[in-house]
């Protein structure tokens, strides 16, 4: 099940007045890491230990980087391809592009496989409170706790969670759900 919240942005971001819309933002419950996930393909009865899996991500990750450095796209079947994009200031002409100079990220993509292609059809939503909203029902259920035990709020809980853009940097809006 996708948790998601509802947040307003506007329509169209690149015009300056442009009407605001309510849209859906998904909401990670948590952030599987690595070896949680070799713990999880472990348990879907691979013959691998966790300890097995492990090393084989962490050297899949390895690879992937070492091929892209190599400007390869790197294809994992159903998983997808990962690829490389570059962003860069211009110059003024070819002569006067210097890479060392001009060229300010390497940015890694990823491009869904087929098993990733329409997620949609199997997908069940379940409609969260925003961030800022969970956020602020924590403030006040601490600030009861702690007026019920005499002492006072010790500080704001920042929470955690995923922006729209993936970035877990915070929520785009805070309309009620």
């Amino acid at each position: 099940m996708i948790d998601y919240s509802l947040g307003l942005r506007s329509s169209n971001p690149g015009e300056e007045n442009s009407e605001k819309k309510v849209y859906a933002f998904a909401q990670a419950r948590e952030v599987l890491t690595l070896k949680a996930l070799a713990r999880h393909i472990s348990s879907h009865g691979s013959p691998f230990t966790r300890d097995i899996t492990t090393g084989v991500l962490l050297k899949a990750v390895d690879c992937i980087r070492e091929e892209l450095l190599e400007g390869k796209k790197v294809q994992l079947g159903d998983l997808g391809a990962f690829y490389l994009t570059l962003s860069s200031e211009g110059a003024e002409d070819a002569e006067k592009f210097n890479p060392a100079v001009n060229i300010t990220r390497v940015n890694v993509r990823w491009e869904q496989g087929e098993e990733f292609g329409n997620l949609i059809s199997e997908a069940t939503f379940n409609l969260v409170e925003t961030r800022k909203e969970q956020r602020e029902a924590r403030k006040q259920l601490k600030a009861a706790l702690n007026e019920e035990m005499g002492q006072t709020n010790s500080g704001d809980d920042n929470g955690g969670g995923s922006s729209q853009d993936g970035s877990g940097t915070g929520d785009p809006g805070d309309v009620t759900p």
